[in-house]
């Protein structure tokens, strides 16, 4: 099975503000990146767990800004 996710920080759970989801909103946007990986590697998990073989991840978030495209957390 093959899986492609496509994944924006929108909707995330504990984000509950604008600035957790913006590059200008400092250590909240670093602690809405960290919930935005969380998020992400859980499903992942759920993924492999099911039997894919094959995981493509894209980071939706954001359109404009320098940032554009990088909240997921690479590390």
């Amino acid at each position: 099975m093959r899986v492609m996710m496509r994944c924006d920080m929108e909707g995330v759970s504990g984000i509950v503000n604008w600035e957790q989801v913006s590059p200008r909103g400092g250590e909240a946007f670093q602690e809405g990146r960290r919930f935005f990986t969380a998020e992400v590697n859980a499903a992942v998990r759920g993924a492999k767990k099911a039997g894919a073989h094959e995981i493509i991840v894209i980071d939706c978030h954001g359109a404009g800004s320098p940032n554009t495209f990088r909240s997921l957390m690479h590390d």
